[in-house]
């Protein structure tokens, strides 16, 4: 009777350890902008590109432990490739990123 329940809680418990890589965006304007997922991200265009980017705080998951910024739209032309932690990139404004 104790098995499953441990199991569940086993279970509950990785996943939502594993759940979610965080990365936070600020901006030279001040804006600080929040995204989220729970696996790769393949390229995603940022929304904000009235201002540049001047640093970056990424949390890993398993699934994912680099983030790529990109000058252009389409995730060809990689300015900036970071992991866990703070990272200060250069500033300016950033076009795509992919998360992975």
């Amino acid at each position: 009777m104790h098995a499953p329940t441990l199991l569940t809680t086993l279970l509950v418990t990785l996943a939502a350890s594993t759940a979610a890589w965080k990365m936070d965006v600020s901006y030279d304007d001040g804006t600080k902008l929040q995204f989220h997922g729970h696996h790769n991200s393949h390229c995603k265009k940022f929304k904000k590109q009235s201002a540049g980017i001047t640093s970056v705080y990424f949390e890993n998951s398993l699934s994912a432990d680099t983030f790529e910024l990109y000058a252009d739209q389409r995730c060809k032309e990689l300015v900036y490739k970071g992991g866990k932690g703070v990272n200060p990139v250069p500033n300016q404004i950033y076009g795509s990123y992919k998360v992975y």
